[in-house]
Order: C-alpha cells, then sequence, then structure tokens
C-alpha cells in the first residue's frame, strides 16, 4: 500500500467546496438587475474586481465595497443593491463535500479551508453550509488581513496546523494560489470548478496515498 503523503487538508471555499457566481450578468439575474452597458466596460469590471479584492483582504469596508459596485451599473445607484450583488456571489455547497470530509476524519486526516473572502460570505457559509462547519480549522483572509496567494498566508496556516508545509495540500481553483502554496512548500492540486470537485478531490487524495472509498 502506498505511503500516504500528506497529514492535512486545506480547502479553498469559492469554485472547491463552495459553488459560485462568477459572472457579473449572472449576479445581477440573480438579484434581478438587468446589467447596464456602462458595468459591461472592462474599466468597471476592474473597479469591481479591486474593491472585492480589498473588501476580502480587510482593507475596505463592506459599505464602500457595495458602493463602488452600485455605482459601476451607474452613477446614484443604491449601496443596497451592490451589498446585494455582492451577497449573491455565494451560490451553493458542491455534492460530496461533507461526505469527503467526513471520511477524511475517519482516515485521520486534518482539514481545514484557506479562503480569500469577506465577512458577509464567512458568515452565511458558516451558517448555512454544513461542510464548512466540520472543518477542524477556518482560515479567512479578511479575519487574517493575509490573502493567497501571499507566502505569509501559507507559512501562517502552516504554523496554525503545526505541520512541516510538506505534509499539506490545498485543494484551489485559482493557478495562482496553488503556485504560492507551492512555492511555500505545500502539495497543491488545482481544481476544475465547472466539473465535479468532490470526485476530483478524492482522486487527488488517491494519487496521495489516502485510502479514499470509492464512490457509491
Amino acid at each position: 500500500m502506498q505511503e500516504r503523503a500528506i497529514d492535512a487538508v486545506m480547502f479553498d471555499l469559492g469554485g472547491v467546496l463552495v459553488r459560485i457566481r462568477r459572472e457579473w450578468s449572472a449576479q445581477c439575474a440573480a438579484v434581478g438587475v438587468v446589467p447596464t452597458p456602462r458595468s459591461l466596460e472592462p474599466h468597471w469590471h476592474t473597479e469591481r474586481s479591486r474593491a472585492l479584492d480589498a473588501w476580502q483582504r480587510g482593507d475596505q469596508a463592506l459599505e464602500t465595497c457595495a458602493e463602488i459596485w452600485a455605482s459601476t451599473l451607474d452613477p446614484g445607484t443604491p449601496a443596497s443593491v451592490g451589498r446585494a450583488l455582492l451577497e449573491s456571489i455565494v451560490e451553493a455547497p458542491y455534492a460530496g463535500t461533507v461526505e469527503l470530509i467526513d471520511e477524511l476524519h475517519e482516515l485521520g486526516v486534518m482539514t481545514g479551508c484557506l479562503s480569500n473572502t469577506n465577512g458577509l460570505h464567512w458568515e452565511r457559509m458558516l451558517r448555512e453550509f454544513p461542510a464548512l462547519r466540520r472543518l477542524h480549522y477556518r482560515l479567512a483572509s479578511h479575519e487574517l488581513l493575509l490573502a493567497k496567494p501571499e507566502p505569509a498566508i501559507y507559512a501562517h496556516a502552516a504554523a496554525v496546523l503545526g505541520l512541516p508545509a510538506h505534509r499539506i495540500v490545498l485543494f484551489d481553483d485559482l493557478a495562482e494560489n496553488c503556485d504560492g502554496a507551492r512555492h511555500a512548500g505545500w502539495q497543491s492540486c488545482q481544481i476544475d470548478h465547472d466539473g465535479h470537485p468532490a470526485a476530483q478531490m478524492r482522486a487527488h487524495l488517491l494519487d496521495l496515498g489516502v485510502p479514499m472509498r470509492s464512490e457509491s
């Protein structure tokens, strides 16, 4: 039997444990807003991305981010619309993730999340998504004031786990975050968020010598 190559699994949230709405058109549709021509311009897409990143790193308040997102529709759009759009990003948990985490615990593997997220999404996911509540460790950018792929966030997580970096694997859907983990000495596997994340992670874990059961 292949020796297990890891002692802990750290999951990203959006795109790995949780399905999210990535497209502006889908976010607008979820809250009943019609995208304006202005909001479809690349400049305003960049402004929304910058605001979201700053909020998730703890550098900006929710209210400011909501105002920026609303204003990209049209100047004077109420901030409440921006907040609704931000709330719409989180959609639903991926199937099979609770079972995957429970099985890892049965095998003695530590679990946690390492996510670039924010207080609004964090509170909802903790409240509504059982997979997140099952994890041994829950590390979030807005609480740490660090974000992937910064080297310091991986060092902090490894210290929290109390493990050598090479005994930790990160599952993330973004290549830059996986690269950051590898540069920090972790193992990492990129997940296709348009596929079946739980099945992909199960296959990767088998490759790492974790004796996962076959999916029923």
